[in-house]
């Protein structure tokens, strides 16, 4: 369990790249009631799938906002900008599947100690890329 700083959020590791030979990585998100989500980015070597397991989240796919329930799917192909936010003060438990697989326990780990100063050397280093246009 990974532990997403002070907001009680968590990333569980439920399939990693090494044990899908790289094809996909799949993790649980349990966003605290106080988690908010990353703003607007994009991945050029991964794309993400997104399935709601608990609560709402609101899934912007680059052009609009839309509430995701349970059941809910969302997707983000290479190169699509995608943000993820929780405005409803209740937890969400969603599940991000990563194709191909991608090796994310290091970057989510590191998330909750690095500092702003070194957050976009982070970013950088782990395929986040964050658009210059206001959303």
């Amino acid at each position: 369990m990974i532990r997403l700083g002070a907001s009680g959020s968590t990333i569980e590791v439920l399939a990693s790249a090494d044990q899908t030979s790289g094809n996909m990585s799949l993790y649980r998100w349990r966003m605290a009631p106080s988690s908010t989500g990353p703003s607007p980015h994009f991945h050029t070597t991964f794309s993400e799938t997104f399935i709601v397991e608990e609560g709402e989240v609101d899934y912007f796919d680059g052009r609009a906002w839309r509430t995701l329930r349970p059941q809910d799917t969302a997707h983000a192909a290479a190169g699509d900008v995608h943000a993820l936010r929780k405005e409803s003060g209740e937890g969400a438990t969603l599940l991000m599947a990563l194709s191909p697989g991608v090796p994310r326990e290091e970057y989510f780990a590191a998330l909750a100690t690095t500092g702003e100063r070194d957050l976009s050397r982070l970013h950088g280093a782990h395929d986040n890329h964050f658009p210059d246009d206001e959303w």
